[in-house]
């Protein structure tokens, strides 16, 4: 403001001022307040949100450690009405996959498993979901699936590769192909930390495909 304007021009120029702009100023006030006020309403929503699913996958969790798989259908129904594309809807599905298994209904748990490899939004959680179906792939003997099912992801982790390596050892044996059954458990063994039991199982897996080879060897000799 211009120092050299009397008490009575400032005031004037003020007036003025506010008269052109005070609109404005209120609109900017009220948006800052307002803004503040949506956040800490937001936030809070989406707490109360999170505190809902928490509790929503705990009673699914207990639900599924009492074999109770209508009330567990039920309420997993529930997580996916209100509360899709989080954490504890990938977790959910993961338990009722598991409590298929637990009941040997396969191709149930596979139905889980799969519907997390087209929905989540965490790699990791493809990642698993894909394996466990690799696994029970396995165990159903549909050798060519699961090892279509590994081999289906362009891009995989290095803390996921040594197991995609470890099934697809276990799928090669199953066919009797033991040299490359052996190379890829000596594949996962090169990705993976000595002194754990995976290790070692995948250790004493290459060893016997190792034994097969010399005892074919011999047979042929």
């Amino acid at each position: 403001m211009d120092n050299n304007l009397t008490d009575q021009q400032q005031a004037e120029v003020v007036k003025k001022w506010l008269k052109d702009n005070g609109l404005s100023i209120l609109a900017f006030i009220a948006i800052g307040i307002g803004g503040t006020l949506g956040m800490q309403s937001f936030q809070n929503s989406q707490l109360k949100k999170a505190e809902n699913a928490s509790r929503l996958f705990s009673e699914i969790e207990f639900s599924v450690k009492q074999q109770r798989l209508s009330q567990a259908q039920t309420l997993l129904q529930e997580m996916d009405n209100n509360f899709a594309n989080t954490p504890y809807q990938d977790q959910s599905h993961f338990a009722m996959a598991k409590l298929y298994m637990d009941s040997v209904d396969y191709d149930n748990a596979i139905v889980q498993l799969e519907f997390l490899l087209e929905n989540s939004s965490d790699d990791s959680m493809k990642h698993i979901a894909r394996l466990r179906i690799s696994r029970i792939l396995v165990e159903q003997s549909k050798l060519t699936e699961a090892m279509a099912l590994l081999l289906s992801v362009d891009e995989i982790s290095q803390s996921y590769q040594p197991k995609y390596e470890s099934i697809k050892g276990d799928i090669y044996s199953l066919q009797g192909e033991t040299e490359d059954a052996q190379m890829a458990y000596e594949k996962a063994l090169e990705m993976m930390t000595p002194g754990n039991f995976e290790y070692d199982f995948v250790k004493m897996k290459a060893s016997e495909m190792g034994t097969n080879d010399d005892t074919e060897t011999a047979d042929e000799s």
